[in-house]
């Protein structure tokens, strides 16, 4: 057969690829290796694998002793036996390994970040080998090391890593052998970091636990002390609330979850207050500062004298937390050495009574350091649930009018006289709708046209520590009220609120319908 000039063309084309392939092949086999030195940007050897320095485990490590420029720490092994039960009812044991240092005084380490240290220095893998047998090691910051990981394993043997600088082409790698070897090795450099730090950094950071989407670990309250605040600011769960939204027949009256009992009775807003309540869940420190509270550390970080003082409990436990000066980090943004620098506040120095150390805590996640009530206060000031409320009293230009509730019977009195208990739900619902309509704190002695006044059953007043609350609705110029929330101005509201409060009040005592819409 015989072959078209474009399939000889195929075949020869292919011959010449396979013969350079063969060529190219024998160069690399038989090449010569360089081992003469390179700059420290280079590496001369690499590998697809990487490559075993150690060859231990982290469970083999009995002890290990990290020395840099903060100092000297060491965690040494301990043992502990840990019991489960699988699905048949059978116990099993098994030991598992762990470590403590002594050098953290007694503040609670994160045996996460120990553990990874321990995972990171045994089983040390080289990303590649940079230079054999080097002469020069100041290059690459190791003739005087800049930290060094001495490891003691269970079979007898010691190793102790060198690392030196940060390779100047990729900063994520960092430099490093094995004392006594000319070898040097490319390492992750965020994998041995850890040899780099302080034992600061073992401590755990991470204070409460987190939120549990069942609610089953609210924050129960907490209480503020600041310096620049005349009260003390008390907030607390609104437990009531969330036991009547449990049943089938329930109205839910209100979204918010927490009110002020001090300086005033009112709600939270769920959407402006949600960070002040909910920075407790999963309270995390941004870094340990000191590892004692010695009186001189106590001072320099504000603490001996603190700004802040808040008490919680929260998930049944109770806490105190301490936030004294700012951290300010200094920041210019011209980039040039003439221009202004900048204040910026990055958190603040903290404590937990009764836990070693002084830690930073970032300012993000300290919203009661600079939080102020009247910004959180809900639009809805007060949402008791209604059979929790003893009576309500009334007054209106056109008299006093009391309701009586009977809780326990479902029904409502005005005097002796039961009042249509649906009717009166809907009245209620006023009293306790979205009535602030923008936010006035300035305060005023004139006299209120209207008042509404609650009085509480011993269940409520056990929790909240409230008796009643009072809500004063004062005329203003155009067409407004001021209203007053237990003696203290809070909101203004449209004129028609109140005259349409007074309508309904007396329909309902004459029989009639009461019109929620205002």
């Amino acid at each position: 057969m015989k072959l078209s000039k474009s399939v000889i063309s195929v075949i020869i084309a292919a011959g010449v690829l396979l013969v350079l392939g063969v060529v190219m092949m024998t160069l690399m086999l038989t090449a010569p290796g360089d081992n003469a030195a390179s700059s420290p940007s280079d590496s001369s050897v690499t590998s697809e694998e990487t490559i075993d320095i150690t060859g231990q485990h982290t469970d083999s490590v009995l002890k290990l002793t990290v020395n840099n420029e903060n100092g000297t720490f060491t965690f040494e092994r301990q043992k502990r036996v840990v019991s489960s039960t699988d699905s048949e009812g059978k116990v099993t044991s098994k030991d598992e390994y762990y470590w403590t240092s002594a050098d953290l005084k007694d503040v609670p380490q994160s045996d996460t970040n120990v553990r990874n240290l321990m995972n990171n220095l045994s089983n040390l893998p080289a990303r590649s080998i940079v230079e054999e047998n080097a002469e020069d090691m100041g290059k690459y910051g190791l003739e005087s090391p800049l930290a060094t990981a001495e490891v003691s394993f269970e079979d007898g043997s010691v190793i102790k890593l060198n690392f030196g600088i940060q390779n100047p082409a990729n900063t994520s790698t960092a430099y490093c052998r094995t004392e006594g070897s000319n070898t040097v090795y490319l390492v992750n450099y965020y994998s041995v970091s850890g040899a780099y730090t302080a034992v600061n950094r073992y401590a755990n950071l991470i204070m409460t636990d987190g939120y549990r989407t069942d609610g089953s670990n609210e924050l129960d309250y907490l209480k503020i002390q600041r310096k620049d605040l005349d009260e003390e600011v008390e907030i607390r769960f609104m437990f009531d609330v969330a036991e009547d939204a449990e049943k089938e027949d329930s109205v839910i009256s209100t979204f918010n979850t927490h009110r002020f009992i001090k300086p005033m009775t009112a709600e939270i807003d769920v959407t402006t207050g949600k960070s002040v309540c909910n920075a407790m869940y999963g309270l995390t420190m941004s870094a340990c500062e000191y590892l004692e509270q010695t009186e001189e550390n106590m001072k320099a970080c504000g603490l001996d004298d603190p700004f802040l003082r808040m008490t919680f409990k929260y998930d049944g436990q109770l806490y105190t937390l301490l936030l004294g000066n700012e951290i300010v980090e200094e920041t210019d943004e011209s980039g040039t050495e003439s221009a202004p620098t900048l204040a910026n506040v990055t958190g603040y120095y903290a404590v937990i009574e009764g836990v070693p150390g002084i830690y930073s805590l970032a300012k993000e996640s300290a919203p009661w350091y600079t939080f102020n009530v009247s910004d959180i206060i809900s639009k809805r000031p007060i949402s008791p649930y209604i059979y929790t409320v003893e009576s309500i009293t009334v007054t209106t230009p056109d008299g006093e009018f009391r309701f009586d509730i009977d809780g326990e019977n479902k029904k409502f009195y005005h005097g002796s006289d039961e009042v249509n208990g649906s009717e009166f739900k809907k009245l209620y619902q006023q009293l306790i709708s979205s009535i602030g309509e923008e936010m006035y704190t300035e305060q005023t002695d004139k006299a209120p046209e209207v008042t509404v006044k609650f009085r509480y059953m011993d269940q409520y007043v056990d929790t909240y520590g409230t008796k009643e609350d009072v809500l004063e609705f004062i005329p203003d110029d155009g067409r407004k009220y001021i209203i007053n929330l237990n003696g203290m101005t809070v909101f203004k509201i449209r004129e028609i609120f109140i005259s349409r409060l007074t309508e309904n009040v007396n329909s309902l005592l004459n029989g009639g319908t009461v019109n929620y819409d205002w």
